[in-house]
């Protein structure tokens, strides 16, 4: 799978906050960042992740390079 078939499976703020991710930003500064709260950003997390298949960072990261 490519980057953009990946990216077009997220929503625009699903994609935000797993560049965030990937990039390693921690939860609690990606939420300070998008003014939710970390329990917010851990959601996406989840559904980023299973929407992408992968259960780490590091997969995210691969996942989004392509």
């Amino acid at each position: 799978m490519d980057n953009v078939n990946n990216l077009n499976k997220l929503t625009p703020r699903e994609t935000v906050i797993a560049f965030h991710i990937a990039n390693g930003t921690t939860t609690g500064s990606i939420a300070k960042t998008l003014g939710v709260k970390p329990n917010t950003v851990s959601t996406f997390k989840k559904r980023i992740y299973n929407k992408l298949g992968v259960n780490s960072s590091v997969a995210l990261y691969k996942a989004l390079q392509g």
